[in-house]
């Protein structure tokens, strides 16, 4: 049975100044980019389906500008979240890469796949939001390197991929 030990004064303020409000821990922008990236088989799969290439240079555009915009509003350096946006499209198109060779090697292709521009897009997009939120408030150290790794799950995600992003989040705060 757990006894209940009392807290004394220094106790509750180092408690408390663990748990800034408006702080989030790392491990929820991990877990952001992680579901972000798990679209990407079912990006695939719509691009397959509708004969459209992996790349898309001018919705990768819009993307990067947009996340230099919202990194002015979140008080980032545009420069460095455009570099970390690029890591994870750049993620994102060899996690399709990866689905669509598996597909064409004779692996069974997803079936009822979402609208790329209806149903995925908007999700990508609140996503992309979020993570620009949370690493305004979640600065990531080269000691997060263990958690970030463990918490990307994503299959066809490579290491390379892996540590690029990983790179670029540490950077965001440069």
């Amino acid at each position: 049975m757990l006894k209940s030990i009392p807290l004394t004064a220094l106790a509750v303020s180092l408690l408390a100044a663990t748990v800034t409000p408006g702080w989030a821990a790392p491990d929820k922008l991990f877990g952001a980019i992680n579901e972000r990236l798990s679209f990407m088989q079912s990006v695939a799969a719509w691009k397959a389906d509708n004969d459209k290439p992996v790349e898309d240079l001018p919705r990768e555009k819009v993307v990067l500008d947009a996340a230099r915009e919202k990194a002015v509003e979140n008080g980032l350096s545009a420069d460095n979240v455009t570099l970390f946006f690029q890591a994870q499209i750049d993620a994102a198109k060899d996690i399709q890469t990866c689905w669509i060779e598996r597909w064409e090697s004779g692996e069974a292709r997803p079936q009822n796949v979402p609208d790329l521009i209806k149903d995925v897009r908007p999700e990508l997009l609140r996503l992309g939001n979020e993570i620009l939120t949370l690493l305004a408030e979640s600065p990531v150290e080269s000691s997060d390197q263990q958690a970030f790794t463990e918490a990307l799950t994503v299959e066809c995600l490579s290491d390379g991929s892996k540590s690029a992003l990983f790179e670029g989040l540490v950077d965001v705060h440069d």
